[in-house]
């Protein structure tokens, strides 16, 4: 296939854009919620709150405990990492991105030390991987993309951002930067659709 390349890198969200995430975060935040003997979520909520990292959500649910919470969560994420599953066609899609002579880096608001090791898990490639922890600020504010952007040396036109939320789309706006969206998620309604466009797979990037 030949095209005119309008980009030369493509960041990635990780959770629920490249690996199906939502049963583990879901059952990780149940347990959460318990132990401090609070109601549990339903999918639904679990989705809302995770439009921003633990350490922004979590002092406003579990106030000073929250450090406390956001180990218990993350352990127990870390315990269903044999659950955790990529998206069908994510590792040959990559690769022809990689292929194509893209660079790529998974930006994402996971504690950095789990997103790593998520990621080494299925071998998935990144010349440059952000999680929560690596910068000041999380998703959406701007910092980890204008990191990305310093590091490949680009201008936010030549990149694109794909996530799978409404912060995503924020963030990427927050850059200038376009942005895809990745899956069928309705639960952020018309705010999703205002991505460039909105596929389920990440064919849509080679297209």
């Amino acid at each position: 296939m030949m095209f005119e390349q309008k980009f030369k890198a493509i960041f990635f969200d990780w959770d629920n854009t490249l690996v199906d995430t939502w049963p583990i975060l879901l059952k990780a935040s149940d347990m959460v919620l318990q132990h401090f003997g609070l109601p549990i979520a339903t999918l639904d909520e679990v989705k809302v709150r995770a439009r921003l990292s633990t350490r922004e959500s979590f002092p406003i649910l579990f106030k000073e405990n929250w450090q406390e919470a956001q180990e218990i969560f993350y352990n127990a994420v870390h315990a269903c990492k044999n659950d955790l599953k990529l998206y069908d066609g994510v590792l040959q899609q990559l690769q022809l991105l990689i292929d194509y002579g893209y660079k790529i880096a998974i930006i994402s608001n996971k504690n950095n030390k789990l997103l790593l090791s998520e990621i080494k898990q299925f071998n998935v490639h990144s010349d440059l991987t952000l999680g929560s922890g690596d910068t000041d600020y999380d998703k959406p504010h701007p910092e980890m993309g204008l990191v990305a952007l310093k590091h490949f040396g680009l201008k936010p036109s030549e990149a694109v951002y794909v996530g799978d939320s409404v912060t995503d789309w924020i963030f990427a706006k927050s850059l200038n930067m376009p942005a895809i969206a990745i899956g069928d998620d309705i639960y952020d309604g018309p705010l999703l659709a205002r991505f460039e466009g909105i596929n389920k797979t990440i064919d849509y990037l080679l297209k």
